[in-house]
C-alpha cells in the first residue's frame, strides 16, 4: 500500500491535518502537514515552490535526486519507509511529502513551537549567579548546557517515551566522569519505561523510584543550567524533558539538598557558615514542635522553673493538651502557606504575613493557643524555608507531622525511637548506587572539601565536588 492511501485512511476523519495534492503529468505528490503547527514560509520557500517549478530532467531523474541523492530540495530532510513513523512525525509537527507510487515518505522539519523566552529563576534566585532558567522546549534547555559546556565529552541520549504523548527525554552525563554502571542503569529503565503519556520530568521521577514508601526524594530538580552542568561535571548524570522546566539530576544524596548555588557564587567562609546554619535549622523545623509537646506534656520538669512558670501561666487559660494546640497552629500555618502559593504574586506575599500576624494573635487572645506555641511554630515554619530545594522541605513538613503525634503518645523517648528510625531509612537508603548519606555516612575524606563546608576554589577547582 502506498504510503499516502496509507495516511488517508488513517487520518480521514482529522480536520487539523491539512493535505495539498500537486499533478505535474506523472509526477504527483500529496503534501501533509498540521495546520497552525508548521512555519508555512519555509514550507511555501523550500518545498511547495520546488515542486511547482518546472523540472528539466525526467521523472526518474527527480525522484533519484528527491530520494537517493537528498538534492532537490534546498533544505535537510528525512526519508522514512515505515508508515507508523511518518504519521509520528507528522503528529508531531514535521511536514510529510508522499510520493505517488511511493512507500518512502519525506519528512522536513518545519514545525513552528510556540515556547517562553529564556527568563530568571523564580524558585532558585541568587544574587552574584546567571539569572537563565530552563523553559519548557527541550531543545532550548539543551543549547543552554551546552553554551557553558563545549566539550565533545558531553554525550547526549535521546529517548521517545509513552506511547500517546511521544515525550522527548534526554539523558546526558559527562564521558571519563560519569561512572558506566549509572549511566547503563538510567539508559536500561528509561528503555523498559512502558506508558501512554509521560506529561513531565516528575512522573519521569517517580516512574525511576524504585522505593516510592520513602518521603525522600532521590532525584534532585532544578530548573537551573549552571547547577545542570556542575553536576554533570560531577560525574552524575541529568535527565531533560519535553515540557518541563524542571529538570532532573542523580544521583542525589541528603547533602544535595542543603547545597544552593548561591553556595558557589560567594566567599567560600560565608558559605561554609550559612551552610551550617542549614543543617542545625533542618533538624530545628523537624523536632522542634515534637520536642515542646513531649516537655510540656510528659517532661515539665526538665525546663528552668522561671520558664517553666512562664510556659504554665499563658496555658493556663488553653483549654487544650498540647497535641492538640500544636495541629492547630500547624495545620493553620500549612493552609497559609498553600494559600500563599495559590493567590497572584502581588498580593499572596501580604495576605500570608498579615493572617498569620492576626491570625496568631487573635488565637493567643482568645485562649485558643498559647504565645509560647505561637513563637514555636514560628520559629520551626521559617526554618523550613532555609532548605533551598522545595522537595526536601515538602518531607520535613510531612515528617514534623508523624513526630509530634509520637511525642505527644510516648514523650521524649517516642521522639527519639522516631528520629532513630528516619536515622535507620537513611542509612538503608540509597540514589542510584550511592548512599544516601554520603559523604559522612560511609566517610569519604577526599569529599569533605564541600561537604559540611566548602573550602576555596583553587583546594579542589578540577576535581568532583561530591
Amino acid at each position: 500500500m502506498e504510503l499516502a492511501q496509507w495516511l488517508n485512511e488513517r487520518l480521514k476523519d482529522r480536520r487539523d491535518i491539512v493535505s495539498q495534492r500537486i499533478d505535474q503529468g506523472k509526477f504527483a505528490c500529496t503534501v501533509y502537514y498540521m495546520a497552525e503547527a508548521i512555519d508555512l514560509e519555509m514550507l511555501q520557500t523550500h518545498v511547495l515552490r520546488t515542486l511547482i517549478a518546472p523540472y528539466a530532467g525526467s521523472d526518474q531523474a527527480r525522484l533519484s535526486d528527491i530520494l537517493e541523492h537528498r538534492s532537490y530540495f534546498p533544505t535537510p530532510y528525512s526519508l522514512t519507509r515505515l508508515p507508523e513513523a511518518a504519521l509520528e512525525g507528522l503528529l508531531n509537527g514535521q511536514v510529510v511529502l508522499c510520493i505517488d507510487g511511493e512507500t518512502a515518505g519525506v519528512l522536513f522539519p518545519f514545525k513552528k513551537t510556540a515556547s517562553r523566552s529564556v527568563t530568571v529563576s523564580e524558585n532558585e534566585k541568587t544574587i552574584r549567579g546567571p539569572k537563565e532558567s530552563f523553559i519548557e522546549d527541550i531543545w532550548t534547555n539543551l543549547s543552554l548546557i551546552r553554551q557553558r559546556i563545549k566539550s565533545d565529552n558531553l554525550i547526549t541520549e535521546t529517548f521517545t517515551i509513552g506511547t500517546e504523548s511521544h515525550t522527548t527525554v534526554m539523558l546526558l552525563y559527562m564521558k571519563g566522569r560519569c561512572d558506566d554502571e549509572l549511566a547503563g542503569t538510567i539508559r536500561s529503565k528509561l528503555q523498559g519505561l512502558k506508558t501512554d503519556r509521560l506529561p513531565g520530568s516528575s512522573f519521569l521521577e517517580e516512574a525511576l523510584d524504585d522505593r516510592l514508601a520513602s518521603p525522600f526524594p532521590k532525584m534532585l530538580n532544578t530548573e537551573r543550567p549552571d547547577v545542570v552542568v556542575s553536576s554533570l561535571y560531577e560525574g552524575r548524570i541529568a535527565l531533560l524533558t519535553d515540557g518541563s522546566p524542571s529538570n532532573l539530576v542523580a544521583p542525589a544524596t541528603l547533602l544535595s539538598f542543603m547545597q544552593s548555588a548561591e553556595d558557589y557564587y560567594q566567599r567560600y567562609f560565608y558559605s561554609s557558615w550559612v551552610r551550617v546554619l542549614r543543617y542545625v535549622f533542618f533538624g530545628l523545623s523537624l523536632i522542634l514542635p515534637s520536642a515542646y509537646v513531649a516537655i510540656t506534656t510528659f517532661h515539665p520538669e526538665m525546663l528552668p522553673y522561671n520558664l517553666l512558670i512562664s510556659i504554665a501561666s499563658s496555658r493556663d487559660i488553653v483549654p487544650f493538651p498540647a497535641i492538640v494546640e500544636a495541629l492547630i497552629m500547624e495545620v493553620t500555618f500549612e493552609v497559609m502557606r498553600e494559600a500563599g502559593q495559590r493567590i497572584p504574586t502581588t498580593i499572596g506575599q501580604t495576605i500570608s504575613i498579615v493572617g498569620a500576624i492576626v491570625i496568631g494573635d487573635a488565637a493567643v487572645q482568645a485562649g485558643i493557643v498559647s504565645a509560647p506555641m505561637v513563637i514555636i511554630v514560628a520559629l520551626t515554619g521559617i526554618s523550613s524555608f532555609i532548605v533551598p530545594h522545595f522537595s526536601m522541605t515538602l518531607t520535613v513538613r510531612f515528617l514534623r507531622f508523624v513526630l509530634v503525634f509520637i511525642s505527644a503518645l510516648f514523650g521524649l523517648l517516642g521522639l527519639l525511637i522516631g528520629v532513630f528510625f528516619i536515622y535507620i531509612h537513611l542509612l538503608s537508603m540509597d540514589s542510584f548506587g550511592t548512599p544516601y548519606l554520603s559523604p559522612f555516612i560511609p566517610f569519604k575524606p577526599e569529599q569533605m572539601r564541600d561537604a559540611a563546608g566548602r573550602f576555596p576554589w583553587t583546594k579542589w577547582l578540577g576535581g568532583k565536588r561530591t
